[in-house]
């Protein structure tokens, strides 16, 4: 089925259930995800800074599990359905998750967190399902709503983790995260819809997607979006190994992991706000314009938190931060939408999962590396120059939408 789907097909409903376990996804991983620095420190790490380089090292690890089987993942969905690779991401995802709350080590849990990478890919898979039937002049609209459904859960999760950390412990935080996966799934059994021809799928043999898939990781039209996803997801998850830290020094270690939730949850608030408005304005003034004013605008907002000296004024600079910031996302993925042909959308949003893989290996690990040399604030300098380099890479490698439709008419006209 295309993303030229027909009437008949309720693809605003399906968004709709796809937005919700979007939500839920991230809202379980955000549970955690954010405490790391914390839970290296109880299994026997010592000082903020070497938690902070151990959280990176675990992201690091995940990540090498993403880039290798990500595109192994979107293969799958295209030859056997997107429905069902949503359903194998988080059950796989929920289980492994609950089975890393009982590591007894630093290493155990860095080695859980390959499992965890490798396993899942769920963002991919839902956006690959989203944009195969949606109408494709209205693909920067639904990925942009899309991934609002992420940064939504990125922006309550925090929360509700570190209260669960605060009050019941690490293992508690790790138990919700694979209980809300499996709402997701239950959702997605029940609610999500697809049409899907296996037989049209596995006629294509096995050569063809893997086919696909390499030229869709090194067209020319693609290279400069990935570029892009590795610099805005570098830039947003390598300071998360440094807020912990900074947050118990503002103020004084007192429940560090509720207040760094509230962090966290303006930043996603923040960044599911842009990631609406951005969509909308890209309509009206051109994605490489609304690209470039944004990363240029949360370089500028990034020195808010770097010189922040309380938590009020911490939060406020996250959240200016993430609101320019967070739309880049869905943006640069409505592109690939658009460039991408409807039966290679699987293969097409694989590829930009291993960039994300990229990001999430790089980003945390250099914000933790930076935080033990540099000190902990750091990490935001390095925000700078992230959202730099992708201003130049708007600048010089990006087109407008005329050219993006024109690139992914060619690219449909691939044999």
């Amino acid at each position: 089925m295309s993303s030229q789907t027909t009437t008949a097909f309720p693809w605003k409903r399906n968004l709709a259930v796809l937005w919700a376990v979007q939500v839920l996804t991230t809202l379980g991983f955000s549970f955690t995800f954010p405490f790391y620095p914390i839970f290296f420190q109880e299994l026997g790490v010592e000082g903020a800074e070497r938690a902070a380089f151990w959280s990176g090292a675990s992201a690091w690890m995940m990540g090498v599990g993403m880039g290798i089987f990500a595109p192994i993942w979107g293969l799958v969905g295209d030859r056997y359905g997107r429905k069902l690779n949503i359903i194998r991401a988080m059950t796989l995802a929920g289980a492994l998750m609950v089975l890393s709350g009982y590591a007894q080590t630093p290493a155990q849990l860095l080695i859980s967190r390959f499992f965890v990478g490798a396993a899942s890919g769920v963002v991919p898979t839902i956006m690959a399902l989203v944009a195969t039937h949606t109408p494709r002049p209205r693909l920067p609209f639904a990925t942009g709503v899309t991934m609002s459904g992420l940064y939504l859960g990125i922006a309550i999760g925090p929360v509700f983790g570190g209260l669960i950390f605060d009050a019941l412990g690490a293992r508690a935080a790790f138990w919700a995260t694979g209980l809300v996966l499996l709402a997701g799934v239950l959702l997605v059994v029940v609610f999500a819809r697809e049409e899907f021809s296996p037989a049209q799928a596995r006629g294509r043999g096995v050569r063809a997607p893997l086919a696909d898939l390499g030229r869709m990781a090194t067209a020319r039209t693609f290279l400069p979006l990935l570029a892009v996803l590795i610099l805005v997801h570098g830039a947003t998850l390598l300071v998360y190994p440094a807020v912990p830290g900074i947050v118990a020094a503002i103020g004084g270690g007192e429940a560090t992991a509720t207040a760094s939730g509230v962090v966290f949850m303006a930043s996603g608030v923040a960044s599911a706000v842009s990631a609406v408005l951005m969509g909308w304005l890209a309509g009206r003034i051109g994605l490489r314009k609304v690209v470039m004013l944004a990363a240029s605008a949360a370089a500028v907002a990034a020195l808010v938190p770097f010189f922040a000296d309380t938590l009020p004024l911490l939060i406020v600079g996250m959240a200016a931060m993430s609101l320019f910031a967070g739309g880049l996302g869905g943006i640069v993925n409505g592109m690939i939408a658009l460039r991408a042909p409807p039966e290679r959308q699987s293969a097409a949003f694989g590829a930009a999962q291993s960039a994300h893989s990229v990001a999430i290996s790089i980003g945390p690990l250099l914000g933790g590396a930076s935080a033990v040399a540099f000190g902990l604030r750091s990490v935001y300098l390095l925000d700078i120059a992230a959202f730099g380099l992708v201003v130049l890479v708007a600048a010089f490698f990006l087109g407008d939408a005329s050219r993006v439709e024109r690139e992914g008419e060619a690219q449909r006209q691939l044999p």
